[in-house]
């Protein structure tokens, strides 16, 4: 009977239960999505790109599975809210308390194991499709790369099952030791606390100068190094703390005294978000934290992915070089879309390889205005007197030479045609976009090295340097990317739930506004207001943070801002995902369904 009763107040909450496993079913795949990639030795030892990106994906493993904690203490404090009153109710019938504490102990149990569950075969299919999207996006070719990984799958069972294990015991525990009129009246508990004018302001002044000092220190990070990491970091969080503290209240305090407070339930609203702030500031903090963590992986690796390009751009004049042109090759220059190209006659005549001056006259060969680190790729045309004083120290008129190693010459069209040697020619193309049509520059490129093979190393033009720097960022962008959707799914969640852990002591407040003839609309909009406020304050704040702590990344990449506006866009757009989804369920729990008629 027991069961049954179980079984219904379940169905009853239908709805609630299908949003906290939707939850942790997204929770675990994302888990399972990370383990699989920072577990997986023979993927990292066959992907040097991805490879040395490794420690940092074991970091990001360990910094989810520390946010999980948080996210499944949230999520168990929602689904024991729904059922303590039913749980009390069962032992006023005289259910016996080491029955419901074995109900408890079940429930709690098989929500977890049937969430994980579906979450790893979740984060299998969703390992194949965003690691196939960015990575063709990003321009990785990997090996060894598979969706079911036996040790991730493992790892994330013993988390997952491991947490609710002890949260069932948690809550049988809990439920054994309350009192019955406790669990009946458990929404009935109120929090009012009392803050002095004079601490608040201390705190707000202590929270800006905290956060300018961090932000300051994020700017002077190459001075600083890792001191100014450290203290950034503590800074920061400190100071996001005391500003939700004391700053918002003092806000809502203002409110309170204008005409706003007394239009429609905005008085209401105001007094919600009040106890809200206060009783979540610990919360609020994390998810400000973590939301600039998010933003910022996920800017940095759009970021580092766009600046590729101009980095190799701004390291060779042109793109590629290509020696004795063959017809599949010219078809393949054909199709790119060029901003330079030009052919130049060679004449190999021992070590050394000529060329036809008047070429160079006709046709200048770029060449860069600048060798400083960061330049902007800009090219100069010289005069041929003084391109061919240069030249032959230039690294990029060196790697024309169709033989490595060999020295350079200049000679009169007259003499050109009178040395006797072996004929060769190049063609010099500077790509208008070397990302967009990477493909058929990598074409061209293989079977230039299969005709001139030339070690690495002294290989020249931006296309190689192209290949290097995505070699090396690479796995930094893929973890950026990755990085920053799994952290939005699970900060995200973590706020849900704990806003929504606290709706049934509100039942009581929104049943007494329908009594005194608040309408339904003013109802809505009143938790509309308050969630959003809750969504918003540790948004604008992760933005902030965002946007000074990007400061840090100048000395590394070119324009740091580059990707930052879609980036907020995007996770502002999917962060609104979440907003939404809260408030109908909030309004579902709290909004009286008939509204009486005064």
């Amino acid at each position: 009977m027991l069961t049954k009763l179980s079984v219904a107040g379940i169905k009853h909450r239908f709805k609630e239960y299908l949003v906290l496993l939707t939850g942790l079913i997204i929770s675990s795949a994302v888990f399972y999505m990370f383990t699989n990639l920072a577990t997986n030795k023979t993927f990292i030892k066959a992907n040097t790109s991805i490879g040395m990106a490794a420690q940092v994906f074991v970091f990001g493993m360990v910094l989810l599975a520390l946010i999980t904690v948080v996210y499944i203490s949230y999520a168990n404090s929602f689904l024991l809210s729904m059922r303590e009153h039913d749980y009390g109710l069962f032992m006023m019938l005289g259910a016996k308390k080491d029955r419901i504490g074995q109900l408890v102990f079940i429930e709690t149990l098989l929500v977890g194991v049937l969430s994980t569950v579906i979450g790893i075969v979740l984060g299998m299919g969703m390992s194949i499709g965003l690691s196939s999207i960015l990575f063709n996006q990003l321009g990785i070719t990997v090996h060894h790369f598979s969706a079911i990984y036996g040790p991730a799958i493992l790892t994330t069972l013993v988390l997952y099952v491991g947490l609710f294990l002890l949260s069932g015991l948690f809550n049988l525990t809990k439920l054994v030791r309350t009192p019955v009129l406790k669990l009946l009246h458990t929404d009935d508990e109120a929090y009012t606390p009392k803050r002095h004018p004079v601490i608040q302001t201390i705190e707000i002044v202590a929270g800006i100068v905290l956060l300018a000092v961090g932000y300051w220190a994020m700017s002077r990070i190459v001075s600083l190094q890792l001191l100014g990491v450290g203290l950034a970091l503590v800074t920061i969080t400190v100071g996001s703390y005391l500003l939700f503290n004391a700053v918002v209240i003092s806000a809502i305090g203002f409110l309170k005294r204008t005409r706003f407070a007394n239009q429609k339930l905005h008085n209401f609203t105001l007094a919600q978000i009040r106890f809200r702030v206060q009783g979540y500031t610990r919360i609020l903090t994390i998810v400000s934290l973590l939301f600039a963590l998010a933003l910022g992986a996920i800017s940095v690796g759009a970021g580092l992915q766009r600046q590729v390009p101009q980095m190799a751009k701004s390291t060779s004049a042109y793109t590629l070089a290509i020696n004795d042109e063959n017809a599949q090759e010219k078809s393949l220059i054909k199709k790119i879309k060029t901003s330079y190209a030009a052919t130049y006659n060679q004449k190999m005549v021992g070590k050394v390889v000529y060329y036809d001056e008047q070429q160079f006259a006709n046709q200048p060969l770029p060449l860069l205005k600048s060798r400083a680190p960061k330049n902007d790729g800009s090219v100069k045309a010289l005069s041929l007197a003084k391109f061919k004083q240069v030249a032959p120290q230039d690294m990029d008129f060196i790697g024309l030479s169709p033989i490595y190693g060999s020295a350079s010459a200049f000679a009169t069209s007259t003499r050109f045609s009178q040395l006797h040697g072996q004929k060769h020619s190049v063609t010099v193309i500077r790509a208008q976009d070397m990302f967009g049509q990477r493909r058929l520059i990598e074409r061209l490129h293989k079977l230039q090295v299969a005709r001139f093979p030339v070690p690495e190393t002294a290989a020249i033009g931006g296309y190689q340097t192209y290949k290097l720097f995505a070699t090396l960022f690479g796995g930094l962008e893929f973890m950026g990317f990755f990085l920053g959707f799994a952290f939005l799914a699970m900060l995200a969640s973590c706020l849900m739930f704990k806003i929504l852990s606290g709706t049934r002591k509100d039942v009581v407040r929104y049943n007494m506004l329908n009594k005194i003839g608040a309408s339904r609309q003013n109802m809505k909009s009143a938790v509309r207001g308050e969630v959003l406020t809750l969504f918003i304050l540790p948004g604008v704040l992760g933005i902030v943070d965002v946007l000074f702590g990007l400061q840090m990344f100048k000395p590394l990449m070119y324009h740091p801002y580059a990707a930052t506006g879609w980036s907020i866009l995007i996770f502002c757009a999917l962060y609104a995902v979440y907003y939404i989804v809260t408030i109908l369920i909030y309004e579902r729990i709290v909004v009286p369904k008939e509204q009486l008629e005064g």
